[in-house]
């Protein structure tokens, strides 16, 4: 029977080479761990908000077709800078719903141009070559609603008085001009005591001396101010309407009475 052989330690790594392999699997847990470690902590840090840079990046979902079911108005681009303002105000509603950035508003607005607006807006293009809203809106001014205008509708601002208006009319008004000065209304106060200047001054003197901090409450004060003036103007009215018919048949009986005095026969239904 042939010798068995020895299974001896053939293929077996040397004791240095199995350290040298523990220490290498252990290094390699270590940085397994930490990077579960890091990673964990990134997770749980807060996250800054991305910055969407106009024209860099993701758009909002807002589309055309949903500018266009809020029926933004158009423009013609006529010379008339009254419609060019109004434009502008339809727009900016639209633009208060929809949240669109800079880039896209510039887009939507001038979608809804046509004629020589249209026509404008073609050749400016061209030559601004990042046309975001807060530019948009200098070029469109320049054209279509110029410094000269805007310094008129400011000296108006300067001028206004209630006068024949009812409160809510000059109220109406006055924020309709405040918009072209907004250095001279720049605070609740400033904007407040413009406000109370223009007062008619019967109106004015009732409500100046509470020192209301805001134009709306000055504003409330005016309008009830105003309501107790109407109803004493009424009160006198009617008072004397009273005192008129008092005196017109105080007279008449007197007349009658004379005329009985002095034999005058009054004629009867008969005669007449």
């Amino acid at each position: 029977m042939p010798p068995r052989r020895s299974r001896g330690r053939r293929g077996a790594a040397d004791p240095e080479d199995r350290v040298d392999r523990i220490e290498r699997i252990l290094e390699g847990f270590v940085q397994v761990v930490h990077d579960v470690h890091n990673s964990n902590n990134h997770d749980n840090a807060p996250q800054q908000p991305a910055v969407l840079m106009p024209g860099a990046g993701a758009m909002p979902r807002t589309t055309i077709k949903q500018f266009q079911q809020l029926r933004p108005p158009t423009f013609y681009g006529t010379p008339d800078p009254m419609a060019a303002e109004s434009w502008f105000l339809g727009i900016e509603r639209v633009f208060e719903v929809l949240h669109c950035t800079d880039e896209q508003k510039v887009v939507f607005a001038t979608f809804t141009f046509e004629g020589a607006a249209l026509i404008w807006c073609q050749l400016k293009k061209p030559l601004e070559p990042l046309w975001l809203w807060p530019r948009f809106l200098e070029v469109f001014n320049e054209e279509y609603f110029p410094e000269m205008v805007r310094d008129q509708k400011v000296q108006e601002f300067l001028n206004l008085k209630q006068g024949n208006m009812i409160v809510v009319e000059y109220s109406a008004k006055f924020m309709e001009l405040s918009r072209y000065a907004p250095h001279i209304v720049s605070t609740k106060s400033h904007k407040a005591r413009r406000f109370e200047a223009g007062l008619r001054w019967n109106i004015k003197n009732k409500v100046e001396i509470l020192r209301l901090p805001t134009h709306q409450e000055v504003l409330h004060a005016a309008l009830i101010a105003e309501e107790s003036l109407n109803e004493m103007s009424q009160f006198r009215e009617n008072r004397k309407k009273r005192i008129g018919g008092n005196v017109s048949r105080g007279q008449s009986s007197k007349r009658q009475s004379s005329d009985r005095r002095v034999g005058i026969r009054q004629p009867s239904k008969e005669m007449l």
